[in-house]
């Protein structure tokens, strides 16, 4: 119905209403200003205000970061305890791990001592350069004397899991009271190493391969004897700033009567001083004799050197330990050495009295 009729009746009961509307307004008008200057007793408000947050009508999800902090993309999320032992993944050459192997265990250090036998898990791709100066114990079969070895070995990745090896093309110059001082090429040696099970969150590795020894080096050097396959597994697990490297492996000359059987095991320990800088180690090596041959009538069968095929040395064991260091000394390129000394009597090691082994290895 009309607010106003025309005799004027509705206009005089429409005003009181419209004044107290008015008033109502005036009221929360004046109550409004008294919460802008005195916010605290605002009933809504749930905390004092920050004096330093700037306000803006802007949503407040664009100003969830400090005024100092400029977001320039999406968040990405490190686990710091992974990202140690993992490394990038390089460009792929002809396929994936060709020639790179698994990065993830590349700036791992390597093993020293006892080049020719003792095998590291790692597929990646190297050259080293080996020398080692083995002294003959005076007690020995061999009357004294000495060996200068030269080795250069090369490691191909073939893939992530599978490595070609060349660990025995080398020369020797050997000196003995017995024997005329001679210097001759040693033994070619390849073979393959596959990784069995690869972790590099818990910093674990394990392979195993197969080598094969030729008999083609020189005689006077006690190489070129007989030829011999040396199946192995080998291990390595880091916890922290520990290293540890472990290996075992049988070695079968393929003809008995010219050669011996052997059991051969290696362990190297090393510790991170300098972080991916230096390393000192500790190494242990050992050799135990399984069977005889018939082509000397020695009870020195060669160690980790050769394989002469003696007849008194089956039940025969050697061990040594070693003490060195190895320094990383730019990226890709490492120097390692070792003085190794005898664990039991010079008279029952061999030809074993002291040693030192030294290494320069690039990695790629």
């Amino acid at each position: 119905p009309p607010m106003f009729r025309a005799d004027g009746s509705h206009r005089i009961c429409r005003l009181p209403i419209l004044a107290a509307g008015l008033f109502g307004l005036l009221a929360q008008s004046s109550q409004a200003q008294q919460y802008s200057s005195h916010p605290e007793n605002d009933p809504w408000r749930t905390s004092a205000p920050d004096p330093s947050r700037r306000v803006t009508s802007e949503p407040l999800a664009l100003h969830e970061s400090p005024e100092d902090e400029q977001p320039t993309g999406p968040r990405v999320f490190v686990d710091e305890s992974k990202s140690s032992n993992s490394a990038a993944e390089p460009e792929p050459l002809l396929w994936k791990g060709f020639l790179y192997g698994n990065p993830n265990f590349r700036d791992k250090p390597r093993p020293v001592g006892s080049p020719l036998y003792f095998e590291d898990p790692f597929i990646n791709s190297d050259v080293r350069f080996v020398y080692f100066y083995n002294k003959f114990p005076k007690g020995s079969a061999l009357k004294g004397g000495d060996l200068n070895v030269y080795l250069l070995q090369l490691r191909l990745a073939l893939t992530e899991r599978l490595q070609f090896m060349v660990t025995g093309d080398g020369y020797s110059h050997l000196e003995s009271p017995i024997l005329e001082d001679d210097s001759g090429w040693n033994d070619l040696a390849l073979g393959l190493k596959y990784a069995l099970y690869a972790d590099p969150e818990n910093d674990f590795l394990l392979s195993t391969g197969l080598r094969w020894r030729l008999s083609n080096g020189h005689a006077g050097t006690l190489n070129g004897n007989v030829d011999e396959l040396t199946p192995f597994i080998t291990a390595y697990n880091g916890w922290g700033k520990w290293h540890f490297i472990a290996d075992v492996a049988g070695r079968i000359a393929m003809d008995e009567h010219q050669g011996n059987y052997l059991l051969s095991y290696n362990l190297s320990t090393s510790y991170e001083l300098l972080e991916n800088v230096f390393f000192p180690l500790i190494e242990f090596h050992g050799v135990h004799y399984l069977s005889n041959g018939d082509r000397l009538p020695f009870d020195i069968g060669g160690l980790d050197y050769a394989n002469i095929g003696s007849s008194k040395v089956a039940g025969h064991a050697a061990f040594w330990g070693g003490i060195g260091a190895r320094w990383n000394i730019v990226e890709h390129v490492s120097w390692g050495a070792v003085w190794e000394f005898p664990m039991q009597s010079t008279s029952n090691n061999d030809i074993f009295e002291h040693r030192v082994t030294t290494n320069l290895i690039f990695t790629f």
